[in-house]
């Protein structure tokens, strides 16, 4: 699956783009249209959070009286990197950028994530009244919460913010209802 161009509508969006004064379907499309990039990051973001939340509990489960949490931690943790860095590669921000360039920077966002995640983990199982998979879990919510602005901006914006012009190319105006 090749991405389009950032900022190049793609088969979808020119098909939905016929839809926008429509009455009833005219509103969702139009909002759609303009957080297209935030939508389906929340979309993605949802799948590799119950994808990489469900490598881990499968692994917890499987190996959690042999090994410790941490360990399975770390090696749950590639697995679902691999799949985020693809759902956003190719649905979300359509890269067109090196995956060479982009795959490191996206990984050291997560890095850093999961660094935080290994500090943060023991400390919040002392502090909280909570299981190990309630706890993962809010600290899973965290790191969407952070990840959308570091990709969007460092994982894959360097050279497509570069070559964008300072309007966004394809955001449809609205349709007056008259």
């Amino acid at each position: 699956m090749q991405p389009t161009a950032p900022g190049t509508p793609s088969r979808i969006d020119k098909r939905l783009d016929g839809l926008r004064g429509h009455r009833a379907l005219g509103l969702p499309v139009r909002f759609y249209l303009r957080r297209r990039e935030q939508l389906l990051y929340l979309v993605v973001g949802g799948w590799n959070t119950a994808f990489g939340y469900g490598v881990w509990a499968l692994l917890q489960f499987l190996l959690g009286e042999r090994l410790h949490y941490l360990v399975i931690v770390v090696i749950a943790w590639p697995i679902a990197v691999l799949n985020a860095y693809l759902g956003y590669r190719y649905l979300v921000f359509r890269s067109r950028g090196s995956i060479l360039r982009e795959l490191p920077r996206f990984s050291l966002v997560y890095v850093t994530s999961l660094i935080v995640g290994l500090v943060a983990l023991p400390i919040l199982l002392a502090v909280l009244p909570f299981s190990i998979y309630v706890v993962q879990a809010l600290l899973t919510v965290v790191v969407i919460v952070a990840s959308y602005l570091t990709h969007r901006y460092y994982s894959f914006g360097g050279a497509r913010h570069r070559d964008e012009p300072a309007t966004p190319f394809y955001d449809p105006p609205a349709v007056s209802e008259d």
